[in-house]
């Protein structure tokens, strides 16, 4: 399997459990029967937990961006995360996340590049990152991690939630 796209699913994981939401599963070897065509999926449902609609978005959006994100960092490059085919259906979700929080374009896609930005800086620090490391390891051995083997990876390395 290509590592790329171990990194991508295990970034979109890590980063949801960090901040807060249980992650059910992520795999590199998803259904093919419920959507669009990929490579990978993680399975992720969220909780408000005292959180307001737009908290709950926000953290959504992160989630969303991190598997771009991570990639990009595993491959050390930068771009933006409408730029590849691979990455057109982790678009078209956060372009709609963000249209709930910023309704007009010019503004959607300056959030949006804010949160990738953010996003490297948080993802590229080493407790981040090793936890990232350690998930895309299951994967590539495992195709399949459960939730609670994500969260492990996320409270051995990066500490307590963002929740």
């Amino acid at each position: 399997m290509e590592s790329s796209i171990i990194y991508h699913e295990a970034g979109h994981a890590v980063i949801a459990a960090w901040l807060g939401a249980e992650v059910l599963h992520v795999t590199i070897q998803p259904d093919r029967d419920d959507g669009p065509l990929r490579d990978g999926d993680a399975a992720v449902r969220w909780h408000h937990r005292g959180l307001t609609e737009r908290q709950l978005c926000e953290r959504e959006l992160m989630a969303v961006l991190a598997g771009p994100v991570a990639e990009m960092l595993h491959a050390e490059t930068k771009q933006r995360v409408n730029s590849r085919a691979e990455w057109a259906c982790d678009w078209e979700i956060a372009w709609t996340l963000a249209h709930s929080l910023v309704p007009k374009p010019a503004a959607r896609h300056a959030m949006i590049d804010a949160v990738t930005m953010k996003l490297f800086q948080v993802m590229s620090r080493g407790d981040f990152w090793q936890a990232i490391a350690e998930v895309a390891d299951l994967l590539d051995a495992h195709e399949t991690v459960e939730g609670d083997d994500v969260m492990e990876c996320v409270q051995r390395w990066i500490g307590h939630s963002q929740s």
